[in-house]
């Protein structure tokens, strides 16, 4: 690890000061509790992008029906000039170490260029030292700390955005979901996660209302060794896995994802929502209080696609695709974010901590400005 150079050190404590003022307007209950005697200390992580960097996307149409309105509506125009910065990431520590595992800072690096540079990963990620005054750089074995962490790239990014699964799909009539399902099943012929070979569901990596366009778009994001089919559908078979209708549902809601540890392996990581019942206990077959012995604690356990040689399996990229938004959605967001709400708008992405790329560097300035920056910038595709 070592220091910035001097001219990234003089921007980086310039934008540490204004960071650490963000943050003390942010969460000043969580910050006198932590001043009071007996009371547990709550440690928190922040991430963080200079948005100055960041390239905002325009408005865009209410239909989107064609590939150049999808190109048109997530191609980023120019940065905002603020020397602020953007909070992309924000949760309890204990949250983060759920999910970051045995895989350390490089779980935070991996979903820090999946948010902003998921096709070239350019950026490197850094962690305000201990002064508070600079930066350091991270080292992807480095166990994850309380602290604020900033993604620095030499380059204009565009942010990712998360998708909720309601509302009405602008994918064309003659779209057929029954073909995909029996697609899908053909394929694999039992659940990725419990080798269940029945009853089976077949599981959208993408929510239909996103549409073939706009698919297209996050294809070429996402999966960048492999060329797209053509023409590449919502209803394609590598757009879905097969799971069981209890795993299904978990993972339409974005309550389960699939992270992968290595080639043809996934681990199930489980994002409970909030007020999720305590001492309630999710397994690979439902929820329990006293799991039987025989039931596999869904988080941790891991899953494999039935024919890892099959051609059509989905690509790798799109189930990364897909993590993203179970780790945007819950349970590390940002604060004030609408949960399921909105209009009928075909592009309307409530609960996002990241909308289109719009930096909402004045989000963390208090709840109320926070609301109102969620109520401009967070539009979304049905």
């Amino acid at each position: 690890m070592f220091l910035p150079s001097t001219m990234s050190a003089t921007r980086s404590k310039r934008t540490s000061s204004k960071i650490l003022r963000k943050a003390q307007k942010f969460i000043p209950k969580v910050f006198l509790q932590n001043t009071q005697p007996h009371s547990q200390k709550i440690v928190l992580l922040e991430l963080h992008v200079p948005t100055s960097l960041v390239r905002l996307y325009p408005q865009p149409p209410e239909f989107i029906n064609t590939d150049s309105l999808a190109d048109l509506a997530m191609t980023a125009g120019p940065p905002n000039s603020s020397d602020s910065t953007t909070c992309l990431l924000h949760g309890l520590l204990e949250d983060f170490l759920i999910y970051s595992r045995r895989e350390k800072s490089q779980w935070l690096i991996d979903i820090a260029h999946d948010i902003c540079d998921p096709l070239q990963k350019r950026g490197s990620l850094q962690v305000l030292d201990a002064s508070g005054e600079g930066w350091i750089n991270v080292n992807p074995t480095d166990p994850l700390i309380g602290s604020t962490y900033l993604y620095e790239i030499e380059a204009m990014i565009s942010l990712s955005k998360i998708s909720v699964r309601t509302g009405r799909s602008i994918t064309s009539a003659t779209s057929n979901a029954t073909t995909m399902a029996n697609q899908v099943r053909e394929r694999d012929g039992k659940c990725w996660v419990t080798e269940s070979e029945d009853p089976l569901t077949n599981s959208h990596m993408c929510p239909k209302r996103m549409g073939d366009h706009v698919l297209r778009i996050i294809y070429r994001d996402f999966v960048s060794t492999i060329p797209p089919p053509a023409p590449l559908s919502i209803y394609d078979d590598i757009c879905g896995i097969t799971l069981t209708p209890t795993l299904d549902h978990w993972f339409d809601t974005y309550e389960l994802g699939l992270h992968r540890v290595g080639p043809d392996l996934y681990e199930c990581h489980s994002f409970l929502p909030p007020g999720w019942p305590e001492g309630l206990q999710r397994t690979i077959v439902g929820a329990w209080r006293t799991p039987p012995s025989a039931f596999s604690l869904l988080h941790g356990h891991r899953a494999r696609p039935p024919q890892p040689q099959h051609p059509r399996n989905p690509p790798p990229g799109l189930i990364r695709w897909h993590y993203l938004q179970c780790v945007l959605r819950k349970p590390m967001r940002m604060e004030g974010d609408s949960d399921d709400e909105g209009n009928d708008s075909n592009f309307d992405w409530p609960s996002a901590d990241l909308d289109r790329g719009r930096a909402m560097q004045g989000a963390v300035e208090q709840q109320n400005d926070l609301q109102r920056s969620v109520a401009e910038w967070i539009i979304a595709a049905k």
